[in-house]
């Protein structure tokens, strides 16, 4: 009822369209003006887009490491960089590089904001992008991977120990293992030379042969899908064994998913030569000279009376000498070092990234690489040259001469004359007598030095901040440029020289004792066999009693 009108009033006509209107006129004209709005949204993100991209600005990181990457490939290529050392160092320091591309886009964002300031320079962003970031990425991934061992030649995996992702280790990994042993005797000169080489396993040389003769023991690992294949490469994974005159040469061939790992007696007297490209290198009691090389692997030597040098070319590796008497020579990259006993002359050249610890050199004493430079007369306590900052030494007999930087240096009792140069580290002495020319550089570190007691020398020491003390009767004086202490000391004598930029300088007294003469005789390590049991004699046959003289007849009484 409420939807009809009222009585008396008439219905109100429906609406009718305004004079000319037509519905799909009026759609055809929302749906362009539609259009036309999102023309318009297009071109004003098009023109932000474009004016974003003006403002943006790349970073020089991209091209610097590009050149970087150049450099050391064309250094590689044409032999002025060596491809195993390279990657040896790159596994160890490769953070550095995210330290320098941080620098790098550091230093660009100071740039950038202080050249903002000018009002009349347009505004812009300093933009990474992402192929320098992907760039980035990769160098961390071959960092991390050389860093292990893995793919590149510098050492074995810690990931998976005893691998190496190259032909190898898939054989290994996918492969069974057939395991067999091989003897093999040969006649040997007297004094002649003996040279092992060997691609993959370990070698053990040992000086224990007594009858004029070699003999070898080859274990063979063959790694293969099926018995028969193992059975056939077995047979070619033998030694070949050549003589040229008194000079015998051992060859194990290199075949791919096969190890072998030798074990070889020779007669003492033997010249020893030993190549070893991924194992570990024992050699034991030889009286002659031994030279050992090891790519991939570990080198211990101990008994041995001729001189020795080794190379190693591995900063995973360790290397380690014993009871040495003609002295050693270290050269190449390796983790850690540890030498005791040796008479003559030691050096050790190259990078060692681990703990270098040495005891009882009775002869000079030289260690060497990019950052240490250290060099005794004689040792008869022990140095310890830690991966850190601690580098420390005990009863050494001077010229004592050390370079370092970086390190907080520990020398007690050092004899002789005494020359230590070291920046962002401390250096603590103690000289003991006789006293010799001293002379310690520190550049932001203190210097703490102990004398004999009774010694007798000249001091001159400065320091540019810091304070100084002393418990001998020398004169101090403070100016603008520092503090100082000169004297003399006694009947002078030595000159003993402290001098740093930014560090306190004490000089104490002690009672410290001499060294010895001559340092104590290292224990020897034999490792002859024990004589043959003598052949039991026949006992002697029983002698017969002796007849007894008959008694003389009885005297006659009285």
């Amino acid at each position: 009822m409420a939807s009809y009108p009222p009585p008396g009033v008439p219905p109100v006509p429906p609406p009718t369209p305004p004079p000319g209107y037509d519905p799909r006129e009026q759609g055809r004209f929302f749906r362009e003006q539609a259009r036309a709005q999102r023309a318009a949204w297009r071109a004003q993100r098009d023109q932000f887009r474009y004016q974003m991209r003006s403002m943006r600005r790349g970073s020089v990181l991209g091209p610097l490491l590009l050149i970087a990457i150049g450099i050391v490939f064309l250094l590689i290529q044409t032999g002025r960089l060596d491809r195993d050392r390279f990657w040896g160092w790159y596994g160890h320091w490769w953070p550095l590089l995210l330290v320098g591309a941080g620098a790098v886009v550091l230093a660009e964002w100071a740039i950038d904001q202080v050249l903002l300031r000018d009002p009349q320079r347009p505004a812009y962003r300093r933009s990474v992008g992402g192929g320098v970031v992907f760039l980035l990425a990769i160098f961390v991934f071959a960092g991390a991977i050389a860093n292990h061992g893995l793919g590149f030649p510098s050492g074995y995996s810690r990931l998976i120990p005893g691998y190496h992702f190259d032909q190898n280790s898939f054989d290994e990994l996918f492969g069974d293992k057939h395991e067999s042993d091989q003897m093999l005797d040969a006649a040997f000169a007297a004094g002649g030379s003996f040279t092992v080489v060997n691609p993959r396993g370990d070698v053990t040389v040992n000086g224990t042969s007594d009858d004029g003769r070699i003999h070898i023991a080859l274990h063979k690992q063959i790694y293969s899908h099926s018995d028969s294949d193992a059975d056939s490469r077995a047979q070619q994974f033998s030694p070949a064994v050549s003589t040229d005159g008194n000079a015998l040469t051992i060859k194990i061939p290199a075949l791919d998913g096969a190890r072998g790992d030798l074990v070889v007696s020779v007669p003492a007297a033997t010249a020893v030569t030993i190549n070893a490209n991924r194992g570990d290198i024992h050699v034991a009691s030889i009286k002659g000279q031994v030279n050992t090389t090891a790519n991939h692997g570990g080198i211990d030597l101990s008994a041995i009376t001729g001189p020795a040098s080794a190379h190693i070319n591995n900063s995973g590796s360790s290397i380690s000498a014993h009871s040495i008497d003609g002295g050693l020579s270290i050269q190449g990259h390796a983790e850690d070092i540890t030498l005791a006993d040796i008479t003559g002359q030691v050096t050790v050249s190259g990078e060692f990234f681990g703990t270098t610890h040495v005891e009882h050199i009775a002869g000079p004493f030289h260690f060497h690489t990019s950052r240490t430079d250290f060099q005794l007369a004689r040792l008869d306590g022990e140095v310890e040259i830690s991966p850190d900052m601690n580098l420390s030494a005990d009863q050494a007999m001077g010229p004592v001469v050390l370079t370092t930087r970086d390190r907080n240096i520990t020398l007690d009792r050092m004899a002789g004359d005494i020359s230590v140069t070291n920046r962002d580290g401390s250096i603590n002495l103690t000289a003991a007598p006789v006293l010799g020319n001293i002379t310690l550089e520190d550049r932001d570190g203190s210097i703490h030095t102990t004398l004999p007691e009774k010694a007798s020398f000249a001091m001159q020491a400065n320091t540019s901040d810091g304070s100084v003390d002393t418990d001998f009767a020398l004169t101090t004086r403070s100016s603008e440029n520092g503090r100082s202490l000169t004297g003399t000391v006694g009947s002078g004598g030595p000159l003993v020289h402290l001098t740093t930029t930014d560090g306190d300088i004490s000089v104490r007294k002690g009672d410290v004792q001499p060294l010895p003469p001559a340092p104590p005789a290292p224990p020897k390590i034999t490792l002859t066999p024990p004589a043959a049991p003598k052949a039991p004699t026949a006992p002697k046959a029983a002698k017969a009693p002796a007849a007894k003289p008959p008694a003389p007849p009885a005297a006659p009484s009285n």
